[in-house]
């Protein structure tokens, strides 16, 4: 009997999600809670007396910075770490996820000017361990931690996130599992970030590198990130569609692509038609939602489910192929933990 099918057997719901973020999962009134336990006044708002304002003060922020306000009001407090960290695992509960690893950038998480605070990176690790195995213990959820290096940043900056990971990996619930390069592909593509990869790799951490999400000339960066960097998934992988001989060694070389229809789907239709070609050709890859808050992507995995359901033909039986292959390429431990 496969892994797979014990894991459903041990679950009602099954569903399996590798690629999400942590500041783009929490919800305004996690926020509000999290603001007011900190006692935070908010430019331009004062102290939050709703959810409504905090809404209101991410939402004017655009693009990146949104991330930003985010991290604004959780980093440089390991309560209020931790408080988010338990807060994700409730909405997977919610959503019937039952295995899922959230990424993060743990430099950014340790401090925050609005409150005038900072920890080290390594409290915000286990602040974020904390959390995740408190929700999972409450929800009976697998789950564990990606740590994010930041494009835009120096080659020693993700050298040192890489370090953290490997000093503080563990397959302990809601333990460190791996590293993920993230950001601005456009401005910052993969090179400046090979060597750091490479290193962690050597070093036996599990890698993957968000490539080939923003346009379909980016199809480099994919190629980069297998052959050079030697990540063991890729996340978005859109662009790889564009090059037929790029498809074939994903395939060829069992590549898991983390795809994430509805932000493919905002992205354009050419990205959500790259997840049609990940299925016709025979790629291994799984359905995520990356940033499902209202405040981001605005999604659910059973919205994103429909999304190919409906939009790519997919049928029920190809979603569940999906979650079994996200399941195979987990970072997590070989044995998944049976909840009593």
């Amino acid at each position: 009997m496969s892994a797979w099918v014990i894991f459903l057997l041990a679950r009602a719901a099954a569903r399996v999600e590798l690629h999400v973020h942590l500041d783009g999962s929490i919800e305004p009134a996690e926020l509000f809670a999290i603001a007011k336990a900190r006692n935070l006044s908010l430019p331009d708002i004062g102290v939050p007396g709703s959810a409504a304002d905090l809404e209101r003060f991410v939402a004017k922020y655009r693009s990146w910075h949104r991330f930003d306000a985010v991290n604004e009001i959780l980093g440089g407090d390991a309560s209020a770490v931790e408080m988010a960290a338990a807060a994700f695992v409730g909405f997977q509960a919610k959503s019937q996820v039952r295995y899922t690893e959230v990424r993060y950038d743990p430099v950014r998480l340790s401090r925050s000017s609005l409150a005038n605070a900072s920890i080290s990176e390594e409290e915000v690790v286990r602040a974020v361990q904390r959390g995740l195995a408190s929700g999972a213990r409450r929800h009976q959820v697998e789950v564990y931690q990606i740590l994010c290096a930041m494009r835009g940043k120096s080659p020693a900056r993700c050298r040192r996130t890489a370090d953290l990971a490997l000093q503080l990996r563990s397959h302990a619930m809601g333990g460190v599992v791996g590293l993920d390069l993230a950001g601005d592909e456009t401005d910052f593509p993969n090179e400046a970030y090979i060597e750091c990869f490479r290193y962690a790799k050597h070093a036996g951490l599990n890698t993957t590198i968000h490539s080939g999400e923003f346009n379909t000339t980016q199809s480099g960066d994919v190629h980069t990130a297998v052959f050079q960097m030697l990540a063991d998934r890729v996340g978005h992988g859109y662009a790889a569609a564009q090059d037929a001989g790029l498809m074939q060694a994903l395939r060829d070389r069992r590549v898991h692509v983390e795809a994430c229809p509805n932000s493919a789907r905002l992205h354009g239709a050419w990205a959500l038609k790259s997840i049609s070609a990940f299925h016709q050709q025979g790629l291994l890859f799984g359905l995520n939602t990356d940033d499902p808050a209202s405040l981001f992507g605005n999604t659910t995995a059973a919205q994103d489910e429909s999304i190919v359901l409906e939009r790519l033909n997919f049928t029920t039986g190809d979603v569940e192929k999906a979650y079994a292959a996200a399941f195979d390429a987990r970072f997590g431990p070989r044995e998944a933990y049976l909840f009593a």
